[in-house]
């Protein structure tokens, strides 16, 4: 196994850091390509269209005006790949189950996992399969990515950041360790000791905001721009704060309209991820999402109408129930 701390001032060269991108969509290929771009390791976990693609084509990465082609190792299988350092977790929430169970021929005595799911039950489902121990949460923040077209991803906006760290918060050898690999690659990133919270603030916009975009066929601007549009989006949200408040997290004050302030600093066309995928057809994180505020707040004996009108209405749109 090799050592992503070492190199620096040791007088040697660095061992190349050895990385699994379980889950070959937008976000991982993205920090995938990154992380190949420093000179490390990468192997993409893929299937369908996009493991062809990136078997036959490389992976194409557009950013602003320019594009890079990369020639990637993409396999659907990993046995084939064996033990690494570090496994970047990137699938859709609702193959996080099946995809976990896949995870321990890529264990090693030294390897860990960063879970980049959205949601706020992945990291469960993940430290389940390869040990509490082994996983770090994560989040992406602020980045905009999509695959525009098999092996070809496209950065629409914001410079992204990954906010990660332990699980129950504090710093340590492998949080340093990964803060390295990503210095490395140019990946903005912080490190937090609140990555609960950090969780349920993505959690308010993809599912508070997100979920909107969605059930109303309708771009952020078109939202904001429109009463009733925003009366949904803050009513969407607070349903989401008064369950997070129940379950004893704090996220600050006026985080309704922190969240709305910054949905008004996305262009008035923005769709949010879920809001494509309906339009594309895909199967969406509905159940992840919408689903999961309805779920825990009638654990909490709350009222979601709104989530649950969403959980509803995207669950019967589409023939597989979501």
């Amino acid at each position: 196994m090799s050592d992503p701390a070492r190199g620096g001032g040791s007088g040697r060269a660095r061992e190349h850091l050895r990385v699994a991108v379980v889950g070959a969509g937008a976000v991982g290929c993205f920090y995938g390509a990154r992380l190949l771009e420093a000179g490390e390791e990468v192997s993409f976990l893929a299937r369908g269209a996009q493991l062809e693609a990136l078997r036959e084509r490389g992976l194409t990465l557009r950013v602003g005006t320019g594009e890079a082609e990369l020639a990637v190792e993409a396999v659907p299988d990993p046995s084939s790949v064996g033990p690494v350092d570090l496994v970047l977790f990137c699938v859709k929430s609702h193959d996080a189950a099946e995809a976990a169970r896949s995870l321990p021929p890529l264990v090693g005595p030294g390897t860990f996992v960063l879970a980049l799911q959205n949601g706020l039950d992945h990291v469960e489902v993940v430290s389940e399969a390869v040990g509490p121990e082994r996983v770090l949460v994560g989040s992406v923040q602020a980045l905009a990515v999509e695959i525009v077209a098999p092996g070809v991803v496209e950065h629409n906006g914001g410079e992204g950041r990954i906010v990660f760290g332990e699980p129950e918060g504090g710093s340590s050898e492998r949080t340093s360790r990964l803060g390295e690999v990503f210095s490395r690659a140019g990946i903005p990133h912080e490190l937090s000791g609140r990555m609960t919270r950090v969780l349920w603030e993505k959690f308010l916009f993809i599912a508070g905001v997100g979920g909107v975009t969605a059930l109303a066929r309708a771009p952020i601007g078109g939202l904001l721009g429109n009463p009733r549009g925003q009366a949904l989006l803050r009513d969407s949200c607070e349903e989401i704060v008064a369950v997070a408040r129940a379950e004893g997290v704090e996220l600050g004050p006026d985080p309704v309209g922190r969240v709305l302030r910054f949905a008004g600093t996305f262009p008035p066309g923005w769709r949010s991820s879920m809001g494509r995928d309906l339009e594309a057809g895909r199967r969406l994180e509905i159940d992840a999402l919408s689903g999961a505020v309805v779920r825990r707040a009638e654990e909490r004996g709350l009222p979601a109408p709104v989530h649950r009108v969403i959980s509803a209405c995207l669950s019967v749109n589409r023939p597989d129930g979501g």
